[in-house]
């Protein structure tokens, strides 16, 4: 063996060629070994223990990312819910102003029936609410005359009408002849039919 290599070592020094494409050789393999030192001791994106803790960073985003999407969801899926709950409420107890003076001195009439008060007289006014352009108050003011248990019934018939009468003031006084007159004032929410 050491005479095959001896004689190519020989061979490679006795040609000047040679030996410069072995320098050129030997230079290679020295920038290629620099080279690889290099990366393996600082790699352009960073060490195993840096890569390792920005994965740890970036699963950690993604998981708090999740959460937040999923909070952010239930909270739509509520004003969802909530915007349905509006429109049925709106449906159900905003009377529409065509109908709305009927059904109200219907319900009255029907609450002033079933506890036997006697009306008087009554008196509506309309103003509008503040910050909306279709909505409006219906103010009915009426006076009534009875017992006093009749009152309280009537008061008791309002609290469970199925619509929506909000009971604004009571005044009630006694008369010589036993009985009570009372003047009530209820106000009901209208709603202005906007063309389309």
């Amino acid at each position: 063996m050491r005479r095959s290599f001896s004689s190519v070592l020989g061979s490679a020094q006795g040609s000047s060629a040679g030996q410069s494409r072995l320098r050129i050789l030997l230079l290679a393999l020295l920038l290629l070994n620099a080279a690889g030192f290099y990366f393996y001791y600082d790699p352009p994106g960073g060490t195993r223990e840096e890569l390792a803790a920005q994965d740890q960073q970036i699963r950690n985003r993604i998981a708090a990312l999740n959460v937040q999407g999923a909070r952010l969801q239930t909270m739509a899926a509520r004003v969802e819910t909530g915007s349905n709950q509006i429109s049925d409420f709106e449906k159900t107890y905003f009377l529409p102003k065509r109908i709305a003076y009927g059904a109200v001195i219907e319900e009255i009439q029907r609450m002033a029936t079933i506890s036997g008060l006697q009306e008087r007289d009554a008196g509506f006014s309309e103003e509008p609410i503040e910050g909306t352009a279709d909505l409006s108050l219906l103010n009915i003011k009426a006076n009534y005359e009875g017992s006093y248990s009749s009152l309280i019934r009537f008061l008791l018939e309002a609290d469970h009408s199925p619509m929506l009468l909000m009971l604004d003031s009571v005044t009630a006084a006694p008369e010589k002849n036993g009985q009570i007159v009372a003047d009530i004032r209820f106000e009901a929410v209208i709603r202005d039919e906007v063309p389309k």
